[in-house]
């Protein structure tokens, strides 16, 4: 297995790349986490963190506990910033190995192992594309709205995937201004965590080159709906049943760290990840 990580991104708001914040007890990176489970699901993972040259040395500060085989590729930012998540996962089947199942997900996330599990158990069925999506209960932050691309499953298979801005708990319901009725608390959602045969890299490469000329992001859901729609693949699923959290807000950065605390202290994670 291959794991690729997103890791492109600044962090203004954090004041610094959010992505390589030391935030675990024994001064672990969130990506560090998905690192030692990936191996830990599928031993022989190798990892490949996409980011930017601006940040070059943070990320290579941040591989250095990481005892797996690993490389950086570097996310080209023609307009001064990444062009989209679709765009990274061309960077990284660019330089993965052919023959091996890449997952991609984010750096600044907390997955939990158990999707790691759910991505083994709809591995054999993985032809050009795979997703673990979460309930989006439990995936809202007590600190403001979130995007989530919601997902419509049909017998364990993806049928649509959209993009969904500002999403929050509102009293007892859970709204988004861009949808006229709540959302139900099980509706599942992407939370970028993709398995991708590298056989799609021309697909993938066709998809990008059309968008390169919009100002908007390329991202990996519009990428699956756009093959979905017009190249029927077939897109299992398997929701996770894990705990989620992750740094949307710099609010939430507090909330991250003890969180990780009171998992190892109540042997819900090693302490010592490799």
């Amino acid at each position: 297995m291959q794991l690729a990580i997103l890791a492109a991104g600044l962090g203004t708001r954090f004041g610094g790349p959010k992505q390589f914040f030391p935030i675990g007890p024994n001064q672990e990176c969130l990506f560090h986490y998905s690192a030692a489970f990936c191996h830990h699901t599928f031993p022989g993972t190798s990892l490949i963190l996409i980011t930017r040259e601006e940040i070059l040395t943070q990320a290579q500060e941040s591989l250095k506990p990481v005892p797996i085989p690993h490389q950086i590729v570097l996310q080209e930012t023609p307009h001064g910033k990444p062009r989209g998540t679709a765009d990274a996962l061309l960077s990284a089947i660019s330089v993965a190995n052919p023959n091996e199942p890449l997952i991609i997900l984010n750096a600044d996330d907390f997955y939990g192992p158990e999707s790691f599990q759910a991505a083994k158990t709809i591995l054999p069925m993985l032809e050009t594309a795979a997703a673990v999506p979460y309930q989006v209960q439990n995936t809202l932050s007590p600190h403001g709205g979130v995007s989530r691309a919601i997902c419509t499953l049909q017998e364990n298979h993806l049928r649509s995937i959209t993009e969904t801005h500002d999403i929050k708990l509102s009293g007892n319901h859970i709204t988004s201004p861009h949808l006229e009725v709540p959302i139900p608390p099980n509706t599942p959602v992407s939370m970028n965590f993709f398995l991708f045969d590298p056989s799609i890299e021309p697909s993938l490469q066709e998809f990008v080159k059309s968008g390169n000329e919009s100002p908007q992001e390329i991202t990996i859901p519009d990428f699956l709906q756009d093959q979905i729609t017009n190249h029927n693949w077939l897109v299992p699923t398997s929701l996770s049943s894990s705990e989620w959290f992750g740094m949307t807000f710099p609010e939430d950065r507090t909330a991250v760290q003890e969180r990780l605390l009171e998992r190892h202290r109540a042997g819900e994670q090693i302490n010592q990840l490799w």
